[in-house]
Order: structure tokens, then C-alpha cells, then sequence
């Protein structure tokens, strides 16, 4: 078995957990776009920042690139 990486990189910012396009690792004070498309820049999250709930639009675009490139990885 072996690792295809990440298909995205989560972070949590304004109350809810955004995810971030891979290959860059996120790292405080970094300026990123996140995978629903708002532009934020990244600190050091908390503990507790970790239980916000996730961004819908985030989530669902995460789910997509999941399975297209289980779809890919499997032809």
C-alpha cells in the first residue's frame, strides 16, 4: 500500500475548519486560499479551535477530490 499524500490540509479559521490546497504545508502566518475560495492567513491554531465545525463548501470539495483520485488511482 502506498500513500498518495493528502487531498487537502485542514486548518481551522473564523470559527469553522477550512480546508487548504496540498502540496504546501500550512504554517502560521502564511497567506492562503482555501479550498471554498476565501483568502485567509493562518496562525497557530488551538486546542479548542480544532472542534469548530467543518466549512460545508470545504467538506463537500474535499469529498469530490477524495473520490476522483480513488477513481484515478484505481485505473
Amino acid at each position: 500500500m502506498s500513500s498518495l499524500g493528502p487531498v487537502v490540509y485542514w486548518r481551522p479559521h473564523g470559527g469553522l475548519r477550512h480546508a487548504l490546497w496540498p502540496p504546501e504545508l500550512p504554517r502560521a502566518g502564511q497567506t492562503r486560499e482555501t479550498v471554498c475560495g476565501s483568502t485567509i492567513t493562518l496562525t497557530d491554531p488551538s486546542e479548542v479551535d480544532w472542534l469548530d465545525p467543518t466549512c460545508p463548501t470545504c467538506m463537500d470539495k474535499a469529498r469530490q477530490l477524495r473520490d476522483e483520485r480513488d477513481r484515478r488511482s484505481k485505473k
